[in-house]
C-alpha cells in the first residue's frame, strides 16, 4: 500500500476533472470513469499512479458494496420469484452463447487445441456481461425493479453462478471433472444455508437492542457483508456472490432500507475506483487487435439479442421487456478478465488473447452505458421499424410491461408521530378500508411494530435521505403528510423534507406541518400545497369550547 494517499488523490482529481466535462455533455459518468483510468494507466497514459495494485485492490470494495446493496433490495421470496421466471433464460443463456461461440470463432480459424483454447475463451467471455456496468445505470435511473430489470437482474445472477462453476473447473478445463462441480455447487448452498441461519438465530438478537442507534446497525450490517464475503474467499468461491448472500440474508429486516440508503454514497465512492481501475488495463491499441475485436464485439451484442429474447419468451415475457433486458447485457464482463487472465497463467491461452478480451470489455462498457441509458428510446425506435416491416403484433406491448413489479401506496406519511398516530386512529374509525392505501415512513423500531400489528404498510428508514422516499415509492403517491414538528426532526426540516418530496414527484398533493404561522410562507415556497398548524387547530378547537361554555351569563371561573 505505499504511495497509497497520493495514488489515490491523483485518480479521484483526474477522475472529477474528467468528471466534470462528461457531466457538462451530458454523458454517463462510466465513460469518464473509463477515460481517467486510460489517462492515469500505465498502458497509454503517462504512468501518473505509481501503483495500480493501489486502487485494484481499493476497487474491489466497490464491487462488494454493490452486490451487497443487490441483495438488500431482493428479499428471499422475491428472489426466488425471479429465479422462477428467468429460469429459461438464466440457464440457457449462458449454456447457447458459449456454445455458439466456440463454434463460431473455431469456424474463423481462431484455436481449439489443447494447447491453445482461443475460440473457447473467447466465447466463455462473451457469454458474461457486467453486474457492476447493468447495476450501476440501472440502479441510476430507478430501474432495478422494473419487469426488465428484474429479468437482467435474474440473468446475471445465474451468470455469476455459471462463472462460479467455471472457475471451480478452469484449472482441467480441457479435462473437466464432475466432481469439482458438484464440490463448487455444495460449497454455494453451504454458504447460503450457513448465512441465513446466522442472520435469523443471530444478528435479529444483534440488531434489536441498538435499533436506535443508526450508525451501530450500518457497522454490523457493513461487517455482516465482509464476514459473508470473506468466508466464501476462503471456501473457494467469488467474494461478490458472497456479499449478495448477505444482502439477502438480512433483507427482510426492518432497517435494510436504512442501510441501504447510508451505504449507497460509500458504494458509490468505490464502484467509481473500480471502474477507473478498469480504464488503466486498457493496453495501446495495436493494428492486430482490430479484427479479433471486433469480432468478439458483434458476436457479444448479437448474440445477446439472438439468444435472449427467444428465451424470455419462452419464458412468457414479453418482446419489450426481453428486447430492453438484451440492451442492458450487451457488454463483455469484468469477470470475463479473470477468466482470461487465469487462462494465460494456466497456459490455455496467450497474452494476446486476454489483450482482444480487454479491448472488447471496454469498448462494450462504453457502448452499453448509452445502451442502458437510452434503452426505451432504443426500444421505441425498434418498435417502430419492427411495426411498419409488420414483424411485431400488437405493439409489442402486454400486460407485464415495463412497469414497477411492486405498486406504490397512494398515501404517504413521513414519520409516525402522535399526529400521524392520531390520523391513523381516525381513519380506522371513520373508513377503515383507507387503512390499505397508506404507507408509513418511519425511524422508530416501536412505530415499525405498532405498525406491522395494525397491518399498515410501513418502510423503516430515515425520511431526510431521498433514497429512503424513492424505494418506499414517494415518486408515485398521490398524497404526502408529514405531522413531524420541527423541534423533533434531526438533521432537517418539514421546509426541507417538502421540498426534496417535491423534487421527487411534482404532482402530489403534500400537507406539511408548521410550528408556527411565519412558517407556512417557507412551506408554500417548498412546494406545500397545505399547511397545517397543529397548536393553532388546537387553539380553534379551544376556543370553541369555551365560547360554548361561556355564554351570556357570568360563569364562575373556578366552576368552570
Amino acid at each position: 500500500m505505499h504511495h497509497l494517499i497520493e495514488d489515490l488523490g491523483i485518480t479521484f482529481l483526474i477522475a472529477t476533472a474528467v468528471g466534470y466535462v462528461v457531466e457538462r455533455l451530458k454523458q454517463p459518468a462510466i465513460v469518464a470513469y473509463l477515460i481517467g483510468g486510460v489517462i492515469i494507466g500505465p498502458e497509454i497514459g503517462p504512468q501518473l499512479v505509481s501503483s495500480v495494485e493501489n486502487v485494484e485492490t481499493i476497487s474491489e470494495i466497490g464491487l462488494i458494496l454493490l452486490l451487497f446493496i443487490v441483495g438488500l433490495e431482493m428479499q428471499p421470496a422475491h428472489l426466488i420469484s425471479i429465479i422462477r421466471r428467468v429460469y429459461i433464460a438464466g440457464i440457457g443463456q449462458f449454456l447457447l452463447t458459449a456454445l455458439l461461440g466456440t463454434l463460431f470463432f473455431a469456424a474463423l480459424g481462431f484455436s481449439l487445441a489443447a494447447n491453445n483454447l482461443e475460440a473457447l475463451y473467447l466465447a466463455l467471455a462473451a457469454s458474461l456481461s457486467s453486474t457492476a456496468i447493468a447495476v450501476k445505470i440501472l440502479a441510476d435511473k430507478m430501474q432495478l425493479d422494473s419487469h426488465s430489470g428484474r429479468l437482467t437482474i435474474g440473468i446475471l445472477l445465474f451468470q455469476d453462478i455459471w462463472a462460479i462453476l467455471l472457475l471451480a473447473v478452469q484449472p482441467n478445463l480441457a479435462n473437466p471433472a464432475v466432481g469439482l462441480i458438484a464440490i463448487a455447487l455444495l460449497k454455494s448452498l453451504a454458504l447460503v444455508a450457513a448465512a441465513f441461519l446466522v442472520s435469523k438465530f443471530l444478528l435479529e438478537r444483534l440488531f434489536e437492542p441498538v435499533a436506535r442507534n443508526p450508525e451501530i446497525i450500518i457497522m454490523i450490517s457493513l461487517g455482516w457483508c465482509v464476514a459473508v464475503a470473506g468466508s466464501a474467499k476462503l471456501m473457494g468461491l467469488s467474494t461478490e456472490m458472497g456479499a449478495l448472500i448477505a444482502g439477502v440474508s438480512i433483507s427482510t429486516f426492518p432497517y435494510s432500507f436504512h442501510v441501504n440508503a447510508k451505504v449507497m454514497p460509500l458504494r458509490d465512492v468505490f464502484l467509481t475506483l473500480f471502474f477507473i481501475s478498469l480504464g488503466m488495463k486498457i493496453p495501446f491499441p495495436d493494428a492486430h487487435y482490430l479484427g479479433p475485436v471486433a469480432l468478439l464485439i458483434g458476436f457479444t451484442i448479437i448474440s445477446r439479442f439472438a439468444i435472449v429474447i427467444p428465451l424470455s419468451l419462452l419464458g412468457k415475457t414479453n418482446f419489450r421487456n426481453s428486447f430492453i433486458a438484451s440492451l442492458n447485457l450487451a457488454q463483455v464482463s469484468e469477470f470475463s478478465l479473470v477468466i482470461t487472465a487465469l487462462g494465460v497463467s494456466y497456459q490455455h491461452i496467450a497474452q494476446e488473447t486476454m489483450g482482444v478480451v480487454l479491448f472488447a470489455m471496454a469498448f462494450t462498457s462504453i457502448v452499453s452505458a448509452y445502451f442502458i441509458k437510452y434503452n426505451h428510446q432504443i426500444y421505441t425506435v425498434v418498435q417502430k421499424i419492427l411495426l411498419r416491416c409488420k414483424l411485431l403484433p400488437h405493439g409489442g406491448v402486454s400486460p407485464g410491461d415495463d412497469t414497477a413489479a411492486h405498486a406504490a401506496k397512494p398515501i404517504i406519511i413521513l414519520g409516525y408521530h402522535r399526529g400521524a398516530q392520531a390520523l391513523v386512529e381516525f381513519i380506522s374509525l371513520r373508513k377503515s378500508e383507507l387503512l390499505e392505501k397508506l404507507m408509513v415512513i418511519d425511524f422508530n423500531l416501536e412505530s415499525v411494530r405498532d405498525l406491522d400489528a395494525k397491518r399498515i404498510a410501513y418502510y423503516y428508514g430515515d425520511v431526510s435521505h431521498a433514497d429512503t422516499l424513492l424505494h418506499a415509492g414517494i415518486r408515485d403517491a398521490k398524497i404526502i403528510i408529514s405531522t413531524i414538528p420541527d423541534i423533533l426532526l434531526k438533521g432537517t426540516s418539514n421546509a426541507r423534507l417538502v421540498g426534496m418530496c417535491r423534487k421527487l414527484n411534482a404532482q402530489a398533493f403534500i400537507i406539511a406541518n408548521a410550528d408556527a404561522p411565519q412558517q407556512i410562507p417557507e412551506l408554500k415556497q417548498a412546494g406545500a400545497s397545505e399547511v397545517m398548524l397543529p397548536y393553532f387547530e388546537t387553539a380553534a378547537h379551544l376556543s370553541e369550547m369555551l365560547l360554548a361554555l361561556c355564554t351570556t351569563e357570568k360563569i364562575d371561573a373556578e366552576a368552570i
